[in-house]
């Protein structure tokens, strides 16, 4: 049971699992630690989602989290300050320097919100943080293979200081723009 814990702080320490679940799952362990003192075996639960239905056996990747979404706005300084207040968001990456446009990447548990200068107000894109991430490659190998009408690219973040940056790109049948990445992209 010692394991399981350290297992779980580990992967609460990397973020890849929030503090709602790990106490979750804290909670589950002790529960089910005289089960398992007393030589029972507990048989794992199949993996369900919020309505109680299972996801699809033939799903290509496991999205775990919406790891961020790309506003353009008006007035980026606006907007940061009414996430920052609204939210409690801190700034995670400042691009108001950038050869870009301008942005601010603002950070909100284990996601983020980016908002940068736009004509009109809309969501540039939204990205899935996958777990796990089979990386780049091997990412844009698959969905090449099994979406081939949604133009997939590999994409990096060259501005950002983060582990990991890379990601794919691609576009859903009404070309919204779906970023793919780990949880940890950018964070």
């Amino acid at each position: 049971m010692l394991e399981n814990i350290d297992e779980l702080l580990t992967m609460y320490d990397e973020k890849r699992i929030s503090r709602r679940q790990l106490i979750g799952a804290l909670l589950l362990a002790s529960a089910t630690a005289p089960l398992a003192a007393a030589g029972q075996q507990k048989p794992a639960p199949p993996e369900r989602n919020l309505t109680g239905a299972p996801p699809p056996k033939d799903a290509l990747f496991h999205g775990r989290i919406i790891n961020h979404v790309t506003l353009s706005v008006n007035d980026i300084d606006e907007s940061r300050q009414f996430y920052q207040e609204l939210l409690g968001a801190s700034v995670l990456l400042d691009g108001r320097s950038s050869a870009q446009v301008g942005y601010f990447d603002l950070l909100i548990d284990d996601s983020f919100i980016s908002v940068g200068k736009g004509k009109a107000a809309s969501i540039g894109h939204f990205a899935i943080g996958l777990d796990p991430w089979p990386g780049v490659d091997r990412a844009l190998d698959m969905v090449q293979k099994r979406f081939p009408k949604s133009e997939p690219r590999a994409n990096q973040n060259r501005i950002s200081k983060a582990a990991e940056t890379r990601s794919v790109m691609l576009r859903d049948p009404n070309g919204i723009s779906v970023q793919l990445g780990s949880v940890k992209y950018q964070l």
